[in-house]
Parts: C-alpha cells; sequence; structure tokens
C-alpha cells in the first residue's frame, strides 16, 4: 500500500503539473504560429509534370505571433523592389509578409503588419464590401522603393479598386463592363498587368449568356474580350492568372465539386485579337484523388524570371490549412494548344 502524502506534498506535485502542463502548452502554442514546411505530394508524383518545378512549401498558421488571425487568403502579391509578399483575405485584411529562401527553396513567412482594407475616408470595409478576392500590385518592379500601388477586385459587390500598401484606397471604385453577368460568388477572382493590353481581369465561372464551360477574361479599360475555356473538370472556376516571361498567361483553376476530388490546374494561356478564344494547355493537373496533398489554391503572384507562388484560402476552417507554395515554370520548346470540343 503506498504511503500516504501530506496536503502539502500533494499541493507541490500539483503545482510541479501545472508547470509542466502550461509549459507544454506554451511550446505548442508557439509552434502554431509560426510557418511550417509542407508536402505537397511525392518527389514520383511531382515529376510527373516536368513543365512544373517545386520549389517549397510552408504551411501557415491561424495566427501570427501577435493574435492576428490568418484566414481566408484570397490573392497574393510581389513586390520585387520592397521584397515584401501582400496578401488580401476576404474578410478585408491585407498582411505583408517577409519571406525566406535558402538555395532557391522557400523555407520560411514572416508576418510583418496586417491593415484593414479601408475607403477614402479611412474608414474600414465591413461586411459584403470587404470580400477582397484579386490583388495586382502596379510600380512594383521599377526600382523605386515606396512606389507601390495595389490593384483589388472584390466579389460580393463587384468593384474594383485601387490601395496604398497600407491598405487605404485612393481611387474612386469601378464596375468594369466585363463583370456583367457574373452571379454573386463568381465575379473577378483573377487580376494581372498584360504588358499590350494594361490591366485584365478574369471572371471565376460561367458568366450569363456564356456557354456552359466558358468564362470572360477582359481588359478593365473595357475596351478587349477574350473568352476563356475553363478546365473539362467538374467545378472548375478560374481563381488566379499571372503573366510568364514570354508572353503568354499562367492561369490557377480549381475544380471542387464533392464528391469529385479535389483537383487544382495549372494551365498555359495564350491571348490572340481580342474577341477570340484563348488557347490554352494543362502544365499540370493536381488532383487529391491522385495522393497529392492539397487546398483550396486561388492566390498566384509572380516572384522573379520563371518562378511563382501560389496560396490556399482555408475559408476560416479548422479542416482546411493555408498552404504557400513556390514553383518554376519550365519553358517548353514550342507552344501547342490543347484541341477544344
Amino acid at each position: 500500500m503506498p504511503a500516504r502524502q501530506s496536503p502539502a506534498s500533494r499541493r507541490w506535485r500539483m503545482l510541479q503539473t501545472l508547470a509542466v502542463t502550461t509549459a507544454l502548452a506554451g511550446l505548442l502554442s508557439a509552434c502554431g504560429v509560426h510557418p511550417r514546411p509542407y508536402t505537397l505530394a511525392s518527389p514520383e508524383q511531382k515529376s510527373e509534370f516536368p513543365e512544373i518545378q517545386w520549389c517549397g512549401t510552408l504551411r501557415l498558421p491561424g495566427k501570427w505571433l501577435d493574435d492576428t488571425p490568418v484566414g481566408g487568403l484570397s490573392d497574393i502579391g510581389w513586390d520585387q523592389d520592397e521584397s515584401l509578399l501582400y496578401a488580401v483575405s476576404d474578410r478585408g485584411w491585407l498582411h505583408r509578409l517577409r519571406l525566406a529562401f535558402r538555395h532557391g527553396e522557400l523555407v520560411g513567412a514572416k508576418a510583418l503588419n496586417t491593415y484593414t482594407l479601408r475607403d477614402e475616408t479611412d474608414v474600414s470595409l465591413r461586411g459584403a464590401l470587404s470580400d477582397a478576392e484579386g490583388l495586382q500590385l502596379l510600380r512594383a518592379n521599377n526600382d523605386r522603393r515606396g512606389d507601390s500601388r495595389l490593384v483589388i477586385s472584390f466579389e460580393q459587390q463587384p468593384r474594383v479598386e485601387h490601395f496604398l500598401p497600407s491598405g487605404l484606397a485612393v481611387s474612386e471604385p469601378f464596375t468594369p463592363m466585363g463583370a456583367r453577368g457574373a452571379a454573386p460568388n463568381n465575379g473577378m477572382e483573377a487580376l494581372t498587368l498584360h504588358p499590350e493590353y494594361g490591366m485584365l481581369a478574369g471572371l471565376e465561372a460561367t458568366p450569363e449568356g456564356m456557354s456552359e464551360g466558358m468564362t470572360r477574361i477582359f481588359s478593365l479599360d473595357d475596351k478587349h474580350e477574350w473568352s476563356y475555356p475553363l478546365a473539362s473538370d467538374t467545378g472548375s472556376s478560374l481563381t488566379a492568372m499571372e503573366m510568364l516571361p514570354d508572353g503568354d498567361m499562367l492561369m490557377l483553376e480549381r475544380a471542387f465539386s464533392p464528391p469529385f476530388p479535389l483537383v487544382i490546374s495549372l494551365r498555359r494561356a495564350h491571348l490572340g485579337e481580342p474577341g477570340t478564344q484563348a488557347e490554352v494547355r494543362t502544365l499540370a493537373r493536381l488532383s487529391s484523388g491522385d495522393g497529392w496533398s492539397l487546398d483550396n489554391f486561388e492566390g498566384l503572384t509572380h516572384l522573379e524570371g520563371n518562378r511563382f507562388l501560389m496560396i490556399s484560402d482555408d475559408n476560416f476552417s479548422s479542416f482546411q490549412t493555408t498552404l504557400l507554395s513556390c514553383f518554376a515554370v519550365i519553358e517548353p520548346e514550342a507552344f501547342t494548344a490543347e484541341s477544344m470540343p
């Protein structure tokens, strides 16, 4: 029979247990607020798509060290002059991050600032007004620091606005004609700056008046439009696009329609004359059904050369994760368009 402990001894053991438990909780909490390496797929699976070369993936925490929530990240933009990554959420948050690379591999991300998006009177955007979906930086690669502007598209109340890097709006909101016919939650998800046609936007899904499986790419000045054929996976939608070094466009599509697997497609698009259909070829089709450990990738930005980042939107769900993934597009010797139905 074990010896009976005195009340003082029991209290001491309870204090020791509490101290150990608190220390462990602190360690777990600290681990939970730092980005961690993440594996999307095995090397063999990645090698199936030779035109995409992977350069590191991070799983971002649910909050930064200052308890700022991290989630709902819809798009990202790289400021080359400042070496900063911007990320917008569909709740109107604007995050600024410093990235760390080692031998070309993405190995770390540190949050610097978080702002709320604000209108021209410095009032934070709320509710439906705050649903930011697309992001593109202007003057972010002109060797002049502090000169960048952010172009952001919003979905629930469809419009485009220009912002300072601090999140303050500096232009009147406007809705381009190209957004016509879009369903309330299928608006301007994709933005990019084209060297010939200026700022372009793409609608997430088929708008009213277009054939099923087709969507629209258009210039924000209402002068140019193209039709874009979405991938054939059920529920495929256009979530982001960026320019490739050769003048073609890199397209990010997501297909999620249970019980079908989650599919992320990276595709190359060539824009012909305005009024025509874009020529599209799939570079990589990543499917959870084939063993890829994916999430809701819907943001994309160009780093430099042929390197890009994409980010997933966790919808503030405990069942999802925010992933930041680096990859390079290996240029093919010639462009061959997919045969269209």
